[in-house]
């Protein structure tokens, strides 16, 4: 019995479509080793940051039960931060940045007076936004 070029097109193409989504659940590890490239899951889970202010910054992120230190950024300086992965965690509904200007490391960054804060957002949306650091002030962008 032969099968109809419309029939074979629709089967190559749910066939594709179950494969992409089956390997879309398989996760590689996010820690990728020392000669590994750059991941996709990697650059997926970090936020482009730029320190447009005249002084270094040190870039918090700060959940319900736990904060941590993300990166410091030079005056002028751009970086890709890296948001943990616990961050993402069951239980984990929304976090903040913080961001520190001219200061040494925190283990407390919330409760510093100096700490410029984000409002308080879930991962996924602080990861969908562009940071910058300006005359004193954060502010994000859609990226």
């Amino acid at each position: 019995m032969t099968t109809s070029r419309r029939h074979a097109f629709v089967s190559i193409a749910a066939t594709m479509a179950i494969t992409l989504a089956l390997s879309a659940c398989i996760s590689a590890s996010p820690r990728p080793g020392p000669n590994a490239g750059i991941s996709t899951e990697a650059l997926l889970l970090t936020i482009p940051f730029d320190n447009s202010g005249r002084e270094r910054v040190d870039v918090y992120l700060i959940g319900a039960t736990r904060e941590w230190h993300l990166g410091r950024v030079e005056p002028g300086a751009t970086a890709s931060l890296r948001i943990p992965d616990e961050a993402f965690a069951k239980g984990s509904m929304h976090v903040r940045l913080a961001v520190i200007a001219g200061e040494p490391l925190t283990f407390d960054p919330a409760r510093n007076p100096r700490a410029r804060l984000s409002i308080a957002q879930p991962a996924s949306t602080i990861l969908s936004q562009q940071w910058r650091f300006s005359e004193g002030d954060l502010r994000s962008v859609p990226r």
